[in-house]
């Protein structure tokens, strides 16, 4: 697309011909406004990214771990390529360069040899964009050019790797023999689905004993205690069957399933604060890498092939979805934003003949979204 205008022609590429026509629309209402002159001397990407970065927190309620994503993101990769380059020339083009530099063999600044992963170049690009969106506000771009291509479609099916019940029963038996608490850290995550750090967020006074149920308040990241993913409160239900091969979804259902309730007992006992944290029962849960160090203890035990432990939420919805759980009740307890995700990424588990009682769920039409690229799974 060529734009001229008081006697200057400039080239700018933004993303397809459709694209293109739009963007070339609003421009021709802008200077018919009169409201539209770019600046010409405009900063450098690395003092408009520090100037984001410094401002973005205070003005949007975001959580401290995002804005610490979006920070480690900046410093590790775009400001070594970005940097020093004027704000007002950066064009599609450069981001496109940029997305296939991170793809590449070279992408991961932590791991040398190996692309960046899809999840962190997703998070990274809304950064980028963010930051482009203020030099577009500020005038120093016409159009975001990051505002097409830092969309990406989340990929999250190749990332789903559950573990049968017969895995399951090795990792806790395997645990059992390590630690009691650790073997009930495991069955308590097993069988109630929750993001991992709202497991370790969980203080004793958010368990109730006496129905099997936790009070999701918070989630705890980065050494901080914060709101949950969607800023929501949950109740969820520990007792899932997940460990037995039956039919049976319903919480409590199996008394293998109640088994968690006496490690639950024998932990909250231990403090008399209602506030102390269940999983290291002081006033600081237990660190994430000396859970990740005895996870991967006890899955060589057990002799089972390691995946995250974050395989348990998976594991959760795709066998109560097995099982015909209602799909609303699944989304409640793992606290997904919309049944619509659960589709997406579990629907493999799903009896085919329980799929059509979904479809009247769903809306018969969705407003034209932009064109999206998705993400496939690679290694970080």
């Amino acid at each position: 697309m060529f734009v001229a205008h008081n006697g200057q022609r400039k080239a700018k590429r933004v993303g397809d011909q459709k694209a293109a026509k739009h963007v070339a629309s609003q421009i021709r209402r802008r200077l018919a406004a009169g409201d539209f002159q770019l600046r010409r001397d405009g900063p450098s990407f690395e003092v408009l990214a520090r100037e984001w970065l410094a401002r973005y927190p205070v003005v949007r309620s975001i959580r401290a771990a995002t804005i610490e994503n979006y920070k480690s993101f900046t410093e590790r990769h775009l400001l070594p390529f970005f940097g020093k380059l004027p704000v007002s020339a950066i064009t599609t083009g450069d981001v496109e360069a940029f997305i296939a530099a991170k793809r590449g063999a070279s992408g991961s600044s932590r791991f040398p040899g190996r692309p960046l992963s899809p999840s962190s170049l997703r998070v990274g690009l809304v950064a980028l964009r963010l930051i482009l969106d203020r030099a577009v506000a500020a005038k120093h771009l016409a159009v975001n050019p990051a505002a097409r291509l830092a969309r990406f479609r989340r990929v999250e099916e190749d990332a789903v790797d559950p573990f049968t019940p017969a895995e399951l029963r090795a990792i806790v038996e395997a645990a059992e023999s390590m630690s009691r608490d650790l073997a009930t850290w495991i069955r308590l995550w097993a069988q109630s689905g929750m993001r991992a750090g709202e497991v370790t967020a969980l203080q004793v006074q958010d368990v109730d004993m006496e129905r099997g149920v936790a009070v999701v308040r918070h989630t705890y990241s980065r050494e901080r205690l914060g709101p949950t993913k969607t800023g929501r409160v949950r109740e969820v239900s520990f007792l899932h069957p997940v460990l037995e091969d039956t039919a049976a979804w319903r919480p409590g259902a199996t008394a293998g399933s109640r088994a968690v309730l006496t490690g639950l007992r024998r932990l909250s006992v231990r403090s008399l604060e209602p506030g102390a944290f269940l999983f290291g029962g002081g006033a600081a849960p237990i660190s994430s890498a000396a859970r990740i160090a005895d996870w991967r203890r006890v899955l060589a035990r057990a002799g089972v092939r390691y995946r995250p432990p974050q395989q348990l939420r998976h594991t959760l919805a795709s066998i109560l979805l097995s099982r015909n759980a209602p799909l609303l009740y699944v989304q409640r307890q793992g606290g997904w934003r919309s049944a619509a995700v659960l589709l997406r990424v579990y629907a493999r588990w799903m009896p085919q003949d329980g799929l059509g009682e979904v479809a009247p769920m769903q809306p018969t039409a969705t407003p034209a979204q932009p064109d999206m690229v998705t993400l496939s799974a690679t290694a970080r």
